[in-house]
């Protein structure tokens, strides 16, 4: 599972960086959100991970499941805000 996951971290920190360089380059309502979701999308999968693959806690759940639905709502309202 190392190289998928590996594989898997560069991807989602790809879509982090070109989402946040798309908000410097075009700064506006829509590019801040997709950036903004993207930043709490990968908090949510830093989340996912540590629980999965380090310690599993009581309130992991929670986090993971609201920060997801959060950054797939910013980036899908990025996409009509634009």
């Amino acid at each position: 599972m190392k190289i998928p996951v590996g594989i898997y971290i560069i991807v989602i920190a790809i879509m982090g960086w070109v989402a946040i360089e798309r908000f410097n380059i075009l700064p506006s309502f829509g590019t801040f959100l997709a950036a903004f979701g993207a930043i709490i999308f990968m908090i949510s999968d830093a989340v996912l991970a540590l629980n999965k693959f380090r310690k599993s806690y009581f309130s992991a759940e929670f986090i993971i499941l609201t920060t997801y639905y959060i950054a797939q709502w910013l980036i899908a309202v990025s996409v009509i805000s634009n």
